[in-house]
């Protein structure tokens, strides 16, 4: 009896077992098949059937309704995060196996009200969807997803532990491709010794029927992952190193059956040692991702469950997401920093490595900043909160890092595409050796071996592992050192930057102002000018304080009166006027104020006498000049482009022997980027990130210092945490290895198939061996990756 398709998974059925629509000639094996033919039809996405072509699909399973718990404002407070039109969710999806399954969900999602955007990562199967909860709830996502044939769950990274799990599973796999190897190659032992010193033929039938059976458990156990990618491979036409390790071990297992019955000399060994050997290599690649991830997984795992809230007299634990702005938080020793905030305790002691990369404790005093992440190594303290959890530097930091491991950089698109096409032409020589050396040789046996050899050994496998490991892994070293990459192609664009830009202030030099010099004049009281500029925010109003208290450990005095006014502050104390600003603010109080040798930035006078005259500068970053020589010597051309004052930003550049371009309005600065642009440069500019926007986006690669800005509204594809200079000649040395170890995993893997191909086609290699040389070129290709940075 001829069989019919169902019209939606397309696999084949007796027309029994088919339920025909009503009125239309259309077959389906199940009501969910029957539900979502219907629903893409109603949201004009029939054209998947087109895409889908002779492919087949999972028959659709009936699920529940995705309860209305999903909508409540406290679940949606806990695992979304605004967005300038909605909240963004991140689910994990199940059952995806294909492209066609990423067009899908992406498509259907999209004709939905109220979504915005949708973008699905197939290697991770994780989406990131932002909707407007008022058009589409957040139960209707996640049922939408569910109707089509797939499940989705709300990513919590509290209890995701998929990556263990699997690591688990490929470990139990594991032992069991290598328990039975070992036993089917002693057998092997027993047989090639019973080929020369005579062995009963039942005896031999009961050694291979034994071999059977365990290669069986290696092929269908520890072959079961490679078997199903080649599966959906074949299914949405990809040929990739599943296809090439599961027809080699296949078609070996296949033979060695008929072998075996039929008195002739099978492979099961051959089977067993091909899986084992190609599995060991996916295993660590797997040990890999999992060692790529351990950092994300700490960040994530760094924030706390529950806060120690201060409330009316009393300490309450709260989840951090019920947390409002200007809550008191109690942190006590040892325990990490949830939310972002301002220190009401006098002193705290605090570790900020997952913050910045410094090992050194931080000291900071009250009214300073405490951002999520650091970790209390001192004495309990109490702050106060100015930012929401989800908009917390640790939780900002986090979602940065997991969007820039969705992105792919050019270059692993090339391998990727490379990978695919050599498969195809693998298949090719493959063909072409069973028949030549059938045809021509006459012994179909042997050409069957040598034809399973080049299917072993031209595994692309080493091409597809040479990109991802090694940028994952400099991404995670980078990282480590307070270096956050916004997207993985940055640490590619950066390798081949030729020309940088750099800010001055703030990137070369310091952004707290310090006095340089300095000029009193009769009773100068240090206490006075102290309470006149303590509060002020200025940074020269700061930098004057902070000398004032270094220099006199002046403690300030009560003011009757403190205003602020265009060009300076002016207080009364005792009686007394103050005034204290920029020359021309002074004499315009009527204060006289003779010109001094040294470049004046603040005056101070008291009753309209001068009393003190302060020239201020910000100095150059400790590690600064060494780190320009270190870029210097990478190839990279220099120049300072700076809005300050000519002198100052040329007696910098003359230090550092680079050239400098100041004072430059942002549009001037965004000229000169436009300029080296035209010459065909790529360009790098490292900046703050707020005030250099411009210049930012329109270079090829930007970095900037992290200032305690939100981390969303930096216009730059790389944010150092660390604002040390030296941050800056880290990340293009790690670019730089990182592009390396790409080209030279590449090379590895193209020398590896140019040497060994041509020897399997001439049947100068069996399959065992063909399986441990492939699995060597992985191995390489991961070894070389893992070395340090």
């Amino acid at each position: 009896m001829d069989k019919i398709p169902c019209a939606h998974c397309q696999l084949l059925y007796p027309p029994h077992a088919l339920k025909k629509a009503p009125k239309q000639d259309l077959y389906f094996c199940c009501a969910g098949c029957e539900s979502v033919y219907f629903l893409l039809h109603s949201l004009e996405l029939e054209n998947f059937y087109d895409k889908l072509g002779d492919k087949t699909l999972q028959p659709i399973q009936a699920q529940n309704p995705i309860s209305t718990h999903y909508d409540t404002p406290q679940f949606l407070a806990d695992f979304t995060t605004p967005t300038k039109e909605g909240l963004e969710v991140a689910l994990i999806l199940e059952n995806i196996h294909c492209a066609a399954c990423v067009w899908l969900i992406e498509h259907v999602l999209l004709k939905q009200e109220g979504v915005n955007s949708v973008q699905v990562n197939y290697t991770t199967h994780r989406a990131y969807i932002d909707f407007e909860p008022q058009k589409i709830p957040l139960s209707k996502v996640l049922n939408t997803i569910e109707a089509i044939g797939y499940r989705a769950r709300v990513f919590d990274p509290k209890v995701e532990s998929g990556g263990k799990r699997a690591h688990y599973r490929h470990y139990v796999a594991l032992v069991v491709g290598i328990f039975a190897t070992m036993n089917v190659m002693w057998i092997a032992i027993a047989n090639y010794a019973g080929y020369f010193s005579g062995m009963d033929a039942s005896m031999a039938f009961k050694l291979n029927i034994a071999s059977w059976i365990l290669s069986s458990l290696t092929l269908f156990i520890t072959g079961a992952a490679f078997l199903k990618g080649a599966f959906y491979g074949l299914k949405n036409g990809f040929f990739g190193m599943d296809l090439s390790v599961s027809l080699g071990a296949l078609t070996t297992y296949i033979y060695s059956i008929y072998a075996t019955f039929h008195a002739q000399e099978p492979y099961f060994e051959s089977v067993s040692m091909i899986i084992t050997l190609v599995f060991i290599s996916k295993f660590l690649e797997l040990k890999a991702t999992l060692r790529a991830n351990a950092l994300l997984d700490g960040l994530q795992g760094a924030l706390p469950s529950q806060v120690l809230l201060l409330r009316e007299g009393k300490r309450v634990l709260i989840s951090p997401s019920e947390v409002q702005i200007g809550d008191r938080i109690e942190v006590l020793s040892g325990e990490c920093v949830a939310l972002d905030g301002e220190l009401e305790s006098a002193h705290a002691q605090v570790n900020s490595q997952i913050v910045n990369g410094e090992i050194t404790p931080l000291d900071l005093h009250a009214g300073q900043s405490v951002l999520s992440g650091y970790s209390n190594v001192g004495a309990s303290f109490i702050y106060r909160v100015n930012t929401p959890f989800k908009q917390s530097f640790l939780s900002q930091m986090v979602r940065l890092v997991q969007k820039s491991f969705t992105q792919k950089p050019q270059i692993q698109l090339q391998a990727d595409k490379l990978a695919h096409r050599f498969t195809q032409v693998v298949l090719f020589i493959t063909l072409a050796s069973l028949l030549g050396w059938g045809f021509i040789g006459g012994v179909w046996e042997r050409a069957l071996v040598i034809s399973v050899s080049v299917l072993i050994i031209a595994c692309p496998c080493a091409f597809a592992l040479a990109t991802p490991i090694a940028l994952v892994l400099a991404s995670n070293r980078a990282l480590k050192q307070g270096i956050l990459c916004k997207q993985a192609a940055s640490l590619e664009t950066l390798a081949k930057v030729q020309r940088l830009f750099l800010d001055k202030t703030g990137t070369l030099t310091t952004p707290a102002l310090q006095v340089q010099e300095y000029q009193t004049y009769g009773d100068f009281n240090p206490s006075w000018l102290l309470s006149l500029v303590l509060h002020n925010p200025h940074p020269i109003s700061r930098g004057v304080s902070a000398w004032l208290q270094e220099h006199y450990n002046a403690q300030s005095t009560p003011l009757e009166s403190l205003s602020q006014e265009v060009g300076g502050l002016r207080g009364v104390v005792d009686g007394h006027v103050l005034f204290g600003g920029s020359v021309e603010y002074l004499r315009a109080q009527g204060v006289e104020v003779v010109e001094q040798s040294l470049e004046s930035h603040f005056a101070y006078s008291v009753d309209g006498e001068l009393k003190a005259l302060f020239s201020l500068h910000a100095p150059l970053k400790p590690d600064s000049t060494q780190s320009v020589r270190a870029l210097q010597e990478m190839g990279l051309e220099i120049e300072i482009l700076s809005g300050d004052s000519s002198p100052q930003v040329q007696h910098i550049a003359q230090n550092l022997r680079v050239a400098c371009h100041a004072p430059l309005s942002p549009e001037q600065k965004l000229e000169h980027i436009q300029r080296a642009l035209a010459r065909g440069e790529v360009v790098g500019m490292v900046g703050d990130g707020m005030n250099d926007a411009p210049a930012l986006a329109q270079s090829q690669v930007s970095l900037c210092m992290y200032e305690g800005h939100d981390l969303s509204l930096l216009h730059s594809d790389v944010i150092l945490l660390n604002t040390s200079f030296k941050s800056v000649c880290n990340t293009f040395k790690i670019a730089k290895q990182a592009h390396r170890r790409v080209r030279q995993n590449l090379l590895i893997s193209a020398l590896y198939n140019a040497l060994l191909i041509p020897c399997a086609v001439c049947g100068l290699i069996n399959p065992p061996l063909a399986a441990l040389s492939m699995s060597l070129s992985s191995l390489l290709v991961v070894g070389n990756s893992f070395r340090k940075f």
